[in-house]
């Protein structure tokens, strides 16, 4: 197990919600949005590259549930849905 832990990248930062439990959707984003507003005030982050969330989906249970698209097919990878103009890469 020390091995794991030696080949982890030591150039990100990951925030660990495990404690948290088997919890809502709702309540993870309040999580998540909170943990970002520390990362600004406490500890100055102005910017990430290309980061990444990996979500275990669950029921209230915490038994694994797979996701389906609304076409009936599984998904296991989604692009964000936020959109930011090309314009904003670039001081204009």
């Amino acid at each position: 197990m020390g091995k794991k832990r030696d080949n982890q990248r030591q150039d990100a930062l990951f925030i660990d919600y495990r404690e948290l439990g088997t919890i809502s959707i709702d309540e993870l984003a309040q999580a998540i949005y909170t943990d970002i507003q520390a990362l600004k005030d406490i500890y100055n982050v102005k910017y990430v590259t290309a980061p990444r969330l990996k979500l275990p989906i669950t029921n209230e249970y915490g038994d694994i549930r797979l996701t389906r698209h609304p076409e009936g097919h599984l998904i296991n990878r989604m692009d964000t849905h936020h959109y930011r103009p090309a314009c904003k890469d670039y001081d204009l």
